[in-house]
């Protein structure tokens, strides 16, 4: 992972993670760093002005490919998706799995909404956003998309969710309220990441 002086355009450190980082999650004081490291089957925790590694969790024992991160919107939690176990990890506060939960096929992308009331999740190869409660992560809805769907972002708004899904080659728009598709648009390129601006809410962002 690499650390860049906005202002000065150059690196200014190098943190080194596992093989295969995918997924990098600030902690709530922003002092730390935490990646998920696929090949290497663990989260591992990074001092950001140092580089140095504070803590690794494994994750074998819960499942295989540890690949989306994100901090709980209230700071007390973070949770990362393992694509192949099916299943979530919840973190507390001291990086330390306080929960398991199971999802759908082959989880990716998450993001909590805004308020921190719900988690979603698009689950790759299930071909939909799975919805949970943010609290009991009990599943709320199970959202229809396309194929491959694996990151997503809430409009600036707040009203509608966009999906990238890859394989089916769209983007899926859902109501954030109805939690109903409600427009397909076309995209030949095998869409992966998606951002908005103003920055929102979704896997691959936070709101400003």
């Amino acid at each position: 992972v690499a650390v860049v002086d906005l202002k000065e355009g150059k690196v200014v450190r190098a943190i080194t993670g596992g093989m295969e980082t995918e997924g990098i999650e600030f902690s709530a004081d922003g002092k730390r760093i935490l990646v998920t490291n696929e090949a290497d089957e663990n989260v591992s925790v990074h001092e950001i002005s140092t580089g140095r590694l504070v803590k690794k969790i494994s994750t074998k024992k819960y499942g295989n490919r540890p690949r989306g991160i994100k901090m709980s919107p209230d700071g007390k939690t973070y949770v990362a998706s393992l694509e192949y176990g099916n299943k979530l990890v919840v973190l507390d506060g001291k990086f330390k799995v306080v929960k398991v939960v199971t999802t759908g096929e082959v989880p990716y992308g998450l993001a909590f909404d805004r308020k921190g009331e719900r988690l979603f999740v698009a689950l790759s190869k299930g071909g939909a956003l799975q919805v949970l409660d943010a609290k009991t992560y009990q599943e709320i809805a199970r959202i229809p998309t396309g194929k491959r769907c694996w990151h997503f972002t809430f409009t600036p708004d707040d009203a509608h969710i966009l999906v990238a899904c890859g394989k089916s080659d769209e983007v899926v728009v859902i109501d954030a309220n109805s939690l109903q598709p409600v427009k397909r648009i076309p995209d030949k390129e095998i869409p992966w990441g998606i951002v908005t601006y103003p920055k929102s809410a979704g896997s691959l962002d936070v709101p400003q």
